[in-house]
């Protein structure tokens, strides 16, 4: 039941492996504040999350207010269905489409 947050091999995304839940998204926010300081573009790569809930969409909104603040661009790829779920049934899709 843990968080794992780092790059890629390729090192252009930022992975996110393991479980997304209120128990552990405060370590990830603190992975991800330690891993995209340099970044000019943040890409996340949900490809290995095995479990989500409503705090992963919390974690989301929060890294999308970070990156607005530090004027960086961000996107998310291979989201969770069930993440894609919340956010519809939280009006907040939008968050998880690239403009």
């Amino acid at each position: 039941m843990a968080v794992e947050v780092s790059f890629d091999n390729s090192n252009q995304y930022i992975q996110v492996k393991g479980e997304l839940t209120k128990k552990t998204v405060m370590d990830a926010l603190k992975q991800f504040s330690r891993e995209c300081k340099s970044l000019p573009k943040w890409v996340i790569d949900f490809t290995q999350v095995t479990k989500v809930d409503s705090s992963a969409l919390a974690m989301l909104i929060e890294l999308k207010r970070n990156a607005l603040k530090n004027k960086k661009t961000i996107s998310f790829i291979y989201v969770p269905t069930t993440l894609l779920k919340i956010a519809s049934l939280s009006q907040l899709e939008d968050l998880l489409i690239e403009k």
